[in-house]
C-alpha cells in the first residue's frame, strides 16, 4: 500500500485554505474480476451494442461503478433501451453515461494541437470490422508501442501548453464535471507487438491532461509521462496500481484534506459518455 504518497507537508491545510468548492469523497473499491465479467457479458447480449470481445472488456475494465453499467447496457424485456442514443451522419451512436477510472483512458489525436509539427503523426481512426460487419469501435496502427507512447507523451504535453488548455486549478478545486467521449480503439503495430484495444478519449483531451496534471502535481512533462507509464502497463498492472492508490486515499481521507490528498480524491475518476454501439452505416472514421 503506497501510503508515503499522502504523506504531505501541507498536511494541516483544510478545505477552505485550498479552495474547494466541491469537497471530494472516499472513492469506490476497484471492482474484482466478476463485476467487470458481468458488464462484458451483458454488452455482448445486447442487440444495440456491437464491440469486440477485447472492446468489451475494455469497456468492462474502465468501469468504477460495474454494476450500474451492467444495468445500463442489459436489453430490457420490454425493448425500452437504457442506452443513450447519439444522432451522427448517416445513423445513431449508443452510448452509457458512466464514470470511468481517469487513468484507463488515453488520448490520441488532439484538434487543438494539429498545426503543431510533432515528431509523431496523428493516426488515422478507421472503422473497424469482424466477419459480423461493422463494429462500435475505431483501428488504427503503429510501428511500434513506442511510438504509440511518444504521441501521447506529445498530445498530453503540449495540449497543456495550449492558452486556456489547462483546467488543473479548476479541478483541483471541484473535480471534472462535464463527460469526455470515449471510444474503444483496436491498436495493432508493424513490428507485430500484440495489439490492444485501449479507452480513446476523442472529445475533452485537455479535461483528461489537466486531470493527469492535478494528480500528479507536476509540470506538463511530469503528468505526460504518468499517462504514459499507465500506458505502457499491462492491464493488471494498471489496475493493481490504481486500487492501491485508491486504498492509500480512503485510509488517508479521514485524516483531513491534505493537498495530495485533494489531488487525488478530484482527479482520480471522470465522468464519461462511451460509445458501445452504432446503426444505421454510421461509422468511426475521424479522416485525420
Amino acid at each position: 500500500m503506497n501510503i508515503p504518497l499522502f504523506e504531505d507537508p501541507d498536511k494541516g491545510r483544510d478545505s477552505d485554505e485550498l479552495s474547494i468548492t466541491r469537497k471530494p469523497s472516499l472513492l469506490a473499491d476497484v471492482a474484482e474480476s466478476a463485476a467487470l465479467r458481468k458488464v462484458a457479458t451483458r454488452l455482448d447480449k445486447n442487440p444495440l451494442t456491437n464491440l469486440s470481445e477485447g472492446a468489451r472488456k475494455a469497456a468492462a475494465g474502465l468501469q468504477v461503478q460495474p454494476e450500474r453499467a451492467a444495468m445500463l447496457v442489459t436489453a430490457q424485456p420490454n425493448g425500452v433501451s437504457l442506452l443513450s442514443e447519439v444522432g451522427v451522419p448517416g445513423g445513431s451512436l449508443y452510448v452509457i453515461e458512466c464514470q470511468a477510472w481517469t487513468r484507463m483512458l488515453f488520448p490520441l489525436y488532439q484538434p487543438r494541437i494539429a498545426a503543431l509539427s510533432l515528431a509523431v503523426p496523428p493516426p488515422k481512426l478507421l472503422d473497424d470490422h469482424d466477419s459480423e460487419g461493422p463494429l462500435a469501435q475505431a483501428h488504427c496502427e503503429f510501428s511500434s508501442p513506442k511510438e504509440l507512447a511518444d504521441l501521447v507523451r506529445e498530445t498530453v504535453t503540449h495540449t497543456l501548453r495550449v492558452p486556456k488548455a489547462d483546467y488543473s486549478d479548476s479541478i483541483m478545486q471541484r473535480g471534472v464535471s462535464d463527460p469526455l467521449l470515449v471510444i474503444l480503439v483496436r491498436v495493432t503495430f508493424a513490428d507485430n507487438s500484440p495489439s490492444r484495444v485501449l479507452p480513446v478519449v476523442v472529445d475533452g483531451i485537455s479535461r483528461l491532461s489537466s486531470a493527469a496534471k492535478t494528480r500528479t502535481g507536476k509540470g506538463e512533462a511530469g503528468a505526460a509521462d504518468a499517462v504514459v507509464a499507465d500506458l505502457l502497463r499491462d492491464s493488471n498492472s494498471l489496475r493493481r496500481s490504481i486500487r492501491d492508490e485508491v486504498s492509500s486515499y480512503n485510509a488517508a481521507y479521514p485524516r483531513g484534506l491534505t493537498d495530495q490528498v485533494v489531488r487525488i480524491g478530484q482527479s482520480t475518476t471522470v465522468p464519461v459518455r462511451l460509445v458501445v454501439g452504432s446503426r444505421n452505416g454510421d461509422t468511426m472514421e475521424a479522416g485525420q
